[in-house]
C-alpha cells in the first residue's frame, strides 16, 4: 500500500497524482483551465498569435505598472487592438482566458475589464454581434456562468446573444445545479427567461434553504406557475406534530451540494415566508390552512391569556373564540390549552367549551374529566357570568374608569340612509370633529372595518361599516367630500396613522391624505409637550410622568383611565353590546374632553397644535403608533 506523504517529498513537485493527494488533504480546490470544454464540441483554443501575445505582454506590464488604473488610455489601447482582428469578441475571449486571474474574476481585475471594454465596444458598434456564432456564445457563458457580477453578466449576453443557445445551456445549467451553484442558476433561468424548464424543487426551494428569499421572489416572479403549488408545499411543511425540519428530510435527501442554513428551516422563518408570499401574490388563506390553523391556536391562546390578565372581559373573550375556533382541530386544541392552564379557570373554561362544542369523550383532556360529571360545574359558570355582568354594569360608574357623561339618546347608531344624511348635515356644521375607529382583528387576512366613532360636542355617532345594504357607496363618498376632506372641520384623533390607513383601505372615501393640514394627532402634540425640559403640569399630574396610550393621557388630564375590557371584542356581531357601544362612544367622547383640558390648562397651546398639524405625513410607510 502506497505511503501517504502529509508534505510533498523532494523529488515528488512535479507528480501530478502526489500533488493532488497534497491539495486534497489540504482542502485545496485545483482551478480547472477554462478553456476546457468551454465550446460547443469540446475545448476552445485561447492561442493568441505572434502579433497578439507580444500586444498581451506589453499589455500586462502596463496593468501592473499603473496599479490596475483602468484609464480611459488603457481601454482605448485595448479596443484599437481588437479592431485589428477580423473578429474582435473572439479575440477578447482568447485574450479573457490568458489573463491570469481569468478563473476568479473580481470587479477591478484585468480579466474583468477585457470583457468590459468589449462589451463597450459592442454598445458602440451593435453590428459586431453578427459575427458571433453560437459557439462563441457558449465559450462566452462558460467563462461568466459562475461570475455572479449581474451587470457584467447582462452586458455578456447581450454582446454575445447567448439569448440565442438558451436551449442549449439547459443541460450545462443542470449540471451547475448539481455542482451547487442553485443562486448563479437562478439568476441565469430569469436573464434567459427560461424558468419553465426548472420546477420549485429545483430552484425556489434551495434559495429559500439558503437564506435567498429576494431572489426567490424575483424568480417566482417569472415562473408565476410554480407561485400556488410553491406556496402550498411551503405551507405543507407547517405540520402541527412535526417539525419543518422532519418534514424536509425526505426532501434534502435530492440534492447533492446545498448548503442548507437550517435555522431558516424552523416553523417561524417558514411561516413567515409563507405569509409574505401569500399577501404578494393575493392568496386567500384557504391556500394556506397549515399556516392559518397554527397562527389562529396562538391567537386563541393569546386571547385567554389576556382574559387572564383582566385586558378583556369574559363576553369579550367568548365571542371571539366563537369566531375563530372555527373546526373541530382548533376547538380541540383549546380546550387542551384551557385544560392545562394553571387555576381553576382555566379549568372552568375548558369545561365550558368541552361542552359548547360538544367534543367526543376521546378527546377530553384527563385534567377535566373528574369536572365534567360534577354538578356543580354549571353552577360555577353561572356564578362566573354573573360576576361578569356585574363587573361590566360597574365598571361604567367605578372611580377607577372615565364614564360616559352624555345620556343614551345622544350616542347614535348610524345604520340607514336616513340617519346617515341627519349625521353628515350635523358635520358639515362643526369646526371641530373627534374620530376614532374600531375593527375585527382577523388572524391571516386584514383586519376588518366595522365602525367609525365621530365625536361632536352634544353627540356621539357611531357608523356601522357593515351596513351595507343601507350604505352604499356614494353614502362614503359624501362623507369623505363634506367631512374628512373638509378643509374646515378640524379632525381629531389619537394614533392617527392608523384609523386612517384602515378608512383608506376599506371605505371608497377617497381621503386627501397628501393635504394634512386639517387633521391634528393628540399623540403628536403629547410628544411635542413633552420635549418641555420640566414637563406641563395638568389637572392630575405632570405630562412627562405618564406613559404613552390614550389612557395614560386620560388619567392626567380627566383623573380617570379608559376601560379597555371591550377593545378586543368581535366589533363584527351585530347587534353589537351595550358594553360596546359604550366603549366605542368613551374613545372618541374623550379626545374631545382631553382636547379640551389641554387647550385649558397649557400655555402656548395654539403654537403646539400648529406645530403638529405642519408634521402630519400620513402617506409614510410603517408606524409605531400607540392606540
Amino acid at each position: 500500500m502506497a505511503k501517504k506523504y502529509s508534505v510533498i517529498p523532494a523529488g515528488f513537485e512535479s507528480d501530478e497524482e502526489e500533488l493532488d493527494c497534497m491539495m486534497a488533504s489540504l482542502k485545496i480546490k485545483r482551478l480547472e483551465d477554462i478553456t476546457t470544454g468551454a465550446g460547443i464540441n469540446g475545448d476552445f483554443d485561447a492561442t493568441l498569435d505572434a502579433e497578439f501575445e507580444q500586444f498581451f505582454k506589453v499589455f500586462r506590464e502596463k496593468w501592473n505598472m499603473h496599479s490596475k488604473c483602468m484609464s480611459p488610455y488603457m481601454r482605448q489601447h485595448l479596443t484599437k487592438t481588437l479592431m485589428r482582428h477580423e473578429n474582435p469578441l473572439l479575440m477578447a475571449l482568447k485574450i479573457f482566458a490568458n489573463c491570469p486571474d481569468s478563473s476568479n474574476v473580481k470587479a477591478k481585475s484585468l480579466s474583468h475589464f477585457v470583457l468590459d471594454t468589449v462589451c463597450k465596444l459592442q454598445t458602440d458598434m451593435p453590428q459586431l454581434s453578427e459575427q458571433c456564432d453560437d459557439n462563441t456564445s457558449m465559450i462566452a457563458f462558460h467563462f461568466v456562468k459562475t461570475t455572479g457580477m449581474q451587470s457584467l453578466i447582462n452586458a455578456m449576453i447581450e454582446t454575445y446573444r447567448i439569448q440565442q443557445i438558451r436551449e442549449l445551456l439547459v443541460p450545462k445549467l443542470r449540471q451547475m445545479l448539481d455542482d451547487g451553484y442553485y443562486k448563479d442558476v437562478a439568476q441565469w433561468s430569469i436573464n434567459l427567461q427560461i424558468t419553465h424548464q426548472f420546477d420549485m424543487l429545483d430552484l425556489a426551494f434551495p434559495l429559500i434553504a439558503q437564506e435567498k428569499l429576494p431572489l426567490a421572489e424575483q424568480y417566482l416572479e417569472q415562473a408565476s406557475h410554480q407561485r400556488l403549488p410553491f406556496v402550498k408545499f411551503l405551507d405543507s411543511l407547517l405540520h402541527k406534530d412535526k417539525s419543518v425540519i422532519e418534514m424536509c428530510e425526505g426532501i434534502l435527501s435530492r440534492y447533492n451540494n446545498l448548503k442548507v442554513s437550517h435555522h431558516v428551516l424552523s416553523y417561524r422563518p417558514v411561516s413567515k415566508i409563507v405569509a409574505r408570499l401569500a399577501k404578494k401574490y393575493g392568496f386567500d388563506d384557504s391556500v394556506t390552512p397549515n399556516y392559518k390553523f397554527t397562527k389562529t391556536c396562538g391567537y386563541l391562546h393569546y386571547l385567554y391569556r389576556e382574559y387572564e390578565k383582566s385586558r378583556i372581559n369574559l363576553a369579550s373573550f367568548r365571542e371571539l373564540v366563537r369566531v375563530h375556533a372555527y373546526n373541530y382541530a382548533l376547538q380541540s386544541d383549546l380546550v387542551s390549552y384551557l385544560a392545562a392552564a394553571s387555576g381553576s379557570g382555566g379549568e372552568m373554561e375548558a369545561v365550558y367549551w368541552y361542552n359548547e362544542f360538544k367534543l367526543l369523550p376521546e378527546d377530553c383532556p384527563h385534567e377535566i374529566k373528574s369536572l365534567i360529571s360534577k354538578n356543580r360545574v354549571r353552577q360555577k359558570e353561572e356564578e362566573e357570568e354573573e360576576a361578569e355582568e356585574k363587573s361590566g354594569t360597574n365598571t361604567a360608574g367605578c372611580e377607577v374608569y372615565l364614564s360616559m357623561d352624555l345620556p343614551d339618546e345622544c350616542l347614535i347608531i348610524v345604520d340607514t340612509a336616513s340617519i346617515f344624511e341627519r349625521m353628515l348635515k350635523h358635520l358639515q356644521g362643526e369646526q371641530i370633529i373627534y374620530m376614532d375607529s374600531e375593527w375585527m382583528q382577523n388572524v391571516c387576512v386584514q383586519n376588518q372595518l366595522c365602525l367609525i366613532q365621530i365625536a361632536t360636542t352634544h353627540n356621539v355617532y357611531l357608523i356601522d361599516c357593515l351596513a351595507s345594504q343601507e350604505l352604499h357607496e356614494e353614502h362614503w363618498r359624501a362623507l369623505g367630500a363634506s367631512v374628512f376632506n373638509n378643509a374646515n372641520i378640524l379632525k381629531v384623533g389619537f394614533s392617527l396613522l392608523n384609523d386612517l390607513t384602515v378608512l383608506q383601505r376599506s371605505l371608497p372615501l377617497q381621503l386627501r391624505l397628501q393635504m394634512p393640514h386639517h387633521y391634528l394627532d393628540l399623540r403628536t402634540v403629547w410628544l411635542e409637550l413633552k420635549k418641555q425640559r420640566h414637563g406641563v403640569e395638568l389637572p392630575f399630574g405632570n405630562l412627562n410622568r405618564a406613559g404613552e396610550a390614550l389612557s395614560d393621557l386620560s388619567m392626567v388630564c380627566l383623573g380617570k383611565k379608559l376601560n379597555k375590557a371591550n377593545q378586543c371584542s368581535n366589533w363584527a356581531n351585530r347587534p353589537l353590546r351595550r358594553e360596546q357601544i359604550l366603549y366605542a362612544a368613551m374613545d372618541a367622547r374623550c379626545l374631545l374632553l382631553i382636547y379640551c383640558c389641554l387647550t385649558r390648562c397649557v400655555p402656548d397651546i395654539n403654537v403646539v397644535i400648529e406645530k403638529s398639524i405642519a408634521c402630519n405625513n400620513f402617506l409614510r410607510r410603517g408606524n409605531n403608533n400607540v392606540k
